[in-house]
């Protein structure tokens, strides 16, 4: 049974390395900023024999998702297209589940993930505002909570945020539980104070 925050909550399956992380703090800004709940594999240790069933359930409890399959190279990375896999498998058996397939760069999936082709993936070609206007293609609706240009000003804070939770908790990067889930109230924090001053 889905929860009460499923039409909300999406799931973010994208690296978890130093090269994405501005992509990340954007990411997570944007969704946040579009009134949805972010959700992702940090949420549980990356270690023990029930992860991957955690990870089914809380895919299952996120009405969209979002795959970033822009990484390639060497080492290969399985994690994205697998947890895809399992969103289609989703898809096919309940069709309120809803997917978006992220990219650096246009056509490149058709060489990478044939099953896919047909299907145009959202692209961000790398860059912070990429991401911002990449979610809002795939996400939005006609009641967003904030504007683009209101997103943009969030994520910006928002990285010096995430800097400067790396400081406080000693980490190299922001892809841990405690992290992640601190820069999703972060954002929520900020996106109702921009709201606040924008108005209704």
């Amino acid at each position: 049974m889905p929860s009460k925050d499923f039409n909300r909550s999406v799931f973010l399956n994208v690296p978890h390395d130093a090269g994405y992380e501005r992509l990340f703090v954007a990411l997570v800004a944007s969704v946040v900023g579009l009134g949805k709940i972010p959700h992702c594999a940090l949420e549980f240790p990356d270690y023990g024999s029930g992860r991957l069933e955690k990870i089914f359930q809380l895919l299952k409890s996120c009405r969209h998702s979002v795959h970033d399959l822009s990484r390639l190279g060497g080492p290969a990375r399985f994690n994205m297209p697998f947890e895809l896999g399992l969103v289609c498998a989703l898809q096919r058996t309940d069709a309120r589940y809803r997917y978006a397939v992220f990219e650096r760069r246009a056509h490149r999936l058709d060489r990478t993930l044939s099953d896919l082709k047909g299907r145009d993936p959202f692209i961000h070609s790398g860059t912070a505002t990429g991401m911002v206007n990449a979610v809002f293609a795939a996400l939005g609706e006609r009641r967003n909570t904030l504007g683009l240009r209101a997103v943009r000003e969030v994520d910006r804070k928002l990285l010096a945020v995430a800097r400067r939770l790396k400081a406080e908790y000693g980490e190299p990067s922001v892809f841990t539980r405690t992290i992640f889930l601190e820069l999703c109230t972060a954002a929520t924090e900020l996106c109702s104070q921009k709201q606040h001053l924008i108005g209704p």
